[in-house]
């Protein structure tokens, strides 16, 4: 037979081999996808025949979020305070893993856990008569987006997001005076890129639903009602290593707020 045939036929039978293999792998993920979409309905039913009225719209139907971990970044911290202090920064090391930054417009601090604060002359920072909407220009030029809580008297909280998603617990307040931000304190955000950590996974949605109720009902609660779920992270650092971002649930029930840790299942209240 001649090569060019023979060639042919083997790159036939490769051809035909790597298309079972997929149709193989295409088949497998499909049936798990049904099988874990089945779990989520029979887990729903439960949470229903123990008495918790939920729609199953609020359900998310997979875990969206995945474990991230990230490294201090001690050259964006200093350009993200350049950037709010509009021009070039003096770096000081304060020991422990704290980091100042100034120049004539103010001073902002860094810690290794996300512990963020500033003191700013408020002349320089003018806010006019769209405060909210000035405070979170005057965050995204630091490379930080996020949303306005709360609004009290001269105090703005600050949340930041990632790629969309709220981080629960980096949230700061913003402090204005004659017009201008003055002051940054009270709060944690965090600096620099998230990248996925292999070491970890999250639970199955079933899995989280089951906890949920049962951890309500280990810390002494009783849910009759789930109103909604907001998916986020909430995060965890040390002196040397890095932050670490794990996926949470924000349940509201008619009882009150609570926190699925979505890797390990536990449950805490909200306040």
């Amino acid at each position: 037979m001649p090569w060019s045939k023979l060639k042919n036929i083997i790159l036939l039978i490769l051809a035909v081999t790597n298309l079972c293999l997929l149709l193989l792998v295409g088949g497998q993920a499909l049936q798990g996808s049904r099988l874990r979409s089945r779990a989520r309905e029979d887990a729903i039913q439960l949470l229903r025949d123990r008495g918790v009225q939920v729609e199953e719209g609020i359900i998310p139907q997979s875990m969206g979020l995945r474990p991230q971990i990230a490294e201090r970044d001690l050259e964006s911290e200093e350009r993200a305070a350049a950037a709010l202090l509009s021009g070039p920064v003096t770096a000081e090391s304060r020991g422990g893993e704290v980091y100042r930054y100034y120049n004539e417009k103010g001073s902002i601090q860094f810690h290794s856990d996300g512990a963020f604060s500033a003191q700013l002359r408020a002349e320089a920072f003018p806010l006019g008569t769209e405060r909210r909407e000035s405070c979170l220009e005057l965050m995204k030029k630091m490379g930080l987006v996020g949303a306005i809580l709360e609004e009290e008297g001269d105090e703005l909280v600050f949340r930041q997001t990632w790629e969309g998603t709220p981080l629960f617990t980096q949230q700061v307040t913003m402090v204005s005076s004659e017009g201008g931000l003055a002051a940054v304190s009270a709060g944690r955000l965090l600096v620099g890129r998230p990248q996925e950590d292999p070491t970890r996974d999250t639970i199955s949605v079933a899995t989280a639903l089951i906890e949920l109720v049962n951890g309500v009902s280990a810390l002494g609660d009783v849910c009759n009602r789930i109103d909604a779920i907001e998916e986020g992270y909430v995060t965890a650092s040390s002196l040397a290593g890095p932050t670490v971002l794990t996926p949470v649930w924000r349940v509201t029930t008619d009882t009150g707020a609570y926190q699925l840790d979505a890797v390990t299942g536990g449950v805490t209240r909200v306040s």
